[in-house]
């Protein structure tokens, strides 16, 4: 058992990539007797204006000669300023301690640890697709701050871009996790949404709090400060396991070979498959419990006769793109328009653009059962190329019944 002395009066953080279930898991932190979670304070940022704020006002004053004096009083100062802020918010919530969640804090780990320099952290992650997965479902409409810099880098392909932040943020956390290994306990996602009660029981262990496995019965029954995270928690009524595993939704043709190779690096660290295993899993799904669909037939037959009917609106398009089907039961073909005439071959050759998506994905396409706007929006088809004709290609394929 952990030595509560020596931990519970300690801050604690959650440290995590976005759309990693830090929001559940501050939720679930706050509903033990003893701690509260606030929504996001951002208290990274905030610790590193504070710091420098006092170190080039207070810092200045002719009492302090050396840079070591006046970093030291900028570090206590700070501390001074958040432990008290902090601690008459547990006070308020009738708790004695209380824990931060902001995912940005990820880039703020030097000066956080130089502020609190015993806090406990916990270090959470989730499969890279996964995250992937739910960063471009979550964000139609706009992209999280902390996304943004990514999307900039790749602008035409978003899958790349949200493996980047992971990436990223991942290995930032792995390297701290290293460094303050006494400080850090880690939790797998997967593993908490599984088996909450061992995972939790071991955290809470961890933080010298007592453990009850009645709390997992009230996350979702006590009322809990709202704020910025994952909107979906203020909905549910039980920890839910539906989310693991859609990344494989994501086209296997979507990710650079160089950031696979470099999610398989961190996910063996973590415990996780490489990215060539989970496809092969999903394939093995898709054989047990999808329907077969001609691929071939379709698109030499039902394909070319519905969009020979529909050229007339696409009579200024000009150019090849590349259909690609991931999948155990897929496969590439090549469609060329040119002078308002359709031709298609099953090939490989060079071509002006690329529409990806999964065998899976498709078969919902066809069956109606998901349309194409909503499989776009959710990463799960992806264009790659010339942009501006890859959407016009992918019109003449999905804009119509089949």
């Amino acid at each position: 058992m952990a030595n509560t002395n020596d931990r519970h009066l300690e801050p604690i953080f959650i440290l995590s990539c976005v759309r990693s279930g830090s929001t559940m898991l501050r939720c679930i932190i706050d509903t033990h007797p003893n701690l509260c979670s606030p929504g996001h304070l951002n208290l990274g940022p905030l610790c590193a204006d504070l710091y420098t704020t006092t170190y080039y006002s207070l810092g200045k004053l002719p009492e302090l000669e050396t840079e070591v004096q006046r970093d030291q009083l900028a570090i206590k100062e700070t501390r001074r300023v958040v432990t008290d802020l902090l601690g008459r918010y547990a006070q308020g919530k009738g708790k004695t301690n209380w824990c931060e969640k902001s995912t940005v804090n990820i880039d703020y780990l030097e000066i956080l640890a130089k502020v609190f320099p015993q806090a406990n952290y916990i270090c959470l992650y989730r499969n890279c697709l996964d995250v992937a997965y739910s960063s471009i479902k979550f964000s139609p409409l706009g992209y999280m701050p902390e996304l943004a810099p990514y999307v900039q880098k790749r602008p035409t392909n978003l899958v790349a871009a949200m493996i980047d932040n992971w990436l990223d943020k991942t290995g930032k956390l792995i390297a701290f996790e290293q460094t303050h290994a006494g400080q850090c306990i880690r939790v797998n996602y997967e593993a908490l949404v599984k088996q909450p009660e061992q995972v939790l029981a071991k955290l809470f262990d961890f933080l010298g709090e007592p453990w009850d496995e009645d709390l997992i019965d009230r996350i979702f029954q006590v009322p809990h400060d709202q704020g910025d995270g994952d909107v979906k928690v203020w909905f549910s009524e039980k920890i839910n396991k539906d989310s693991i595993g859609n990344g494989t939704a994501i086209p296997l043709t979507a990710i650079p070979n160089e950031l696979m190779a470099e999610v398989d690096t961190l996910h063996r660290q973590l415990g996780y498959p490489t990215i060539e295993f989970q496809y092969a899993e999903q394939q093995g799904d898709e054989k047990r419990t999808l329907g077969d669909l001609d691929l071939n037939d379709f698109f030499q037959n039902r394909f070319l006769r519905n969009s020979a009917a529909r050229m007339d609106k696409f009579s200024q398009l000009q150019g090849v793109c590349k259909f690609v089907i991931t999948g155990l039961k897929g496969g590439v073909w090549t469609i060329e328009s040119h002078s308002g005439d359709l031709t298609l071959q099953e090939d490989d050759k060079p071509s002006d653009c690329t529409i990806a998506t999964t065998y899976k994905v498709f078969h919902e396409l066809i069956d109606g059962r998901k349309t194409a706007v909503n499989a776009y929006e959710q990463g799960e088809i992806t264009g790659d190329g010339n942009v501006v004709m890859a959407l016009e290609f992918g019109r003449l394929l999905f804009g119509g019944e089949f």
